[in-house]
């Protein structure tokens, strides 16, 4: 089984993320940034993964473009999809995937999660260091990853 994980990311959690899926995954895996790198065609893959960070509640629009240009094949693979999102509740986790996947594509997926953040405000660009400084409360750089949820994702996917 032929795999590729297609993510976006500001700062780099969504890279961090993608790199502990690809590490969990058994299948010959292709790791691909698509703000620095092209996305090769589809045709050659059984499962993808698709993720990004969510920035002032979107997810990076380089990530909603390609979907809606490729839905109808997304909808014929054994799709992922994950985000970076600092919401602690399960709830407000839920909405974040909802505002930022199609509901069809959503529904078709076999796995589906938020598997981890990072406030990196060295990295930050000055307008976002001040937006997430509001937001959060402080200005410390926090992370956390959730290897439990990325070990189910993993498993999720592999069971399709």
């Amino acid at each position: 089984m032929k795999s590729i994980i297609i993510y976006t990311t500001r700062y780099g959690s969504a890279t961090e993320v993608a790199k502990r899926i690809h590490k969990g995954l058994e299948s010959d895996c292709t790791l691909v940034n698509m703000m620095t790198e092209k996305v090769p065609p589809l045709d050659s893959f059984d499962t993808v993964i698709l993720g990004g960070s969510i920035y002032i509640g979107k997810v990076q629009k380089e990530l909603t473009s390609f979907i809606s240009a490729n839905l109808k094949q997304l909808l014929s693979k054994n799709v992922g999809l994950f985000l970076c999102a600092g919401t602690p509740k399960q709830e407000d986790r839920d909405k974040e995937l909802q505002g930022a996947f199609p509901a069809d594509l959503l529904a078709h997926a076999a796995a589906k999660e938020v598997l981890g953040y990072a406030f990196t405000f060295e990295k930050m660009r000055f307008f976002d260091r001040l937006i997430m400084k509001k937001i959060k409360g402080d200005a410390i750089s926090t992370y956390e990853y959730y290897d439990k949820r990325i070990s189910l994702f993993v498993k999720a996917l592999s069971a399709k």
